[in-house]
């Protein structure tokens, strides 16, 4: 996303990876932010590469993705449900 993500960014995700360049207003259940890889960025590198953004530097993206509490219940995650 090269721009802000509005409210509940990701909610309950599974398995995928969010990059966003501008601000975003909240995350939803179980989503995170994560740390950026080697390998993410240079993903992340070949996306904007085929959209001829190649000038658009990954620096400026966070990542995002699950935090994976939901893919088993556990009673201490209940409000995250």
């Amino acid at each position: 996303m090269l721009g802000d993500a509005g409210e509940a960014l990701g909610d309950s995700i599974y398995e995928a990876r969010l990059f966003v360049r501008g601000v975003v207003a909240s995350l939803g259940a179980d989503c995170i932010e994560k740390a950026m890889s080697v390998e993410d960025r240079a993903a992340l590198d070949a996306v904007l590469e085929k959209a001829e953004l190649a000038d658009v530097s990954t620096n400026d993206f966070k990542l995002y993705g699950s935090a994976r509490r939901l893919y088993h219940f556990h009673v201490d995650n209940v409000d995250a449900y």
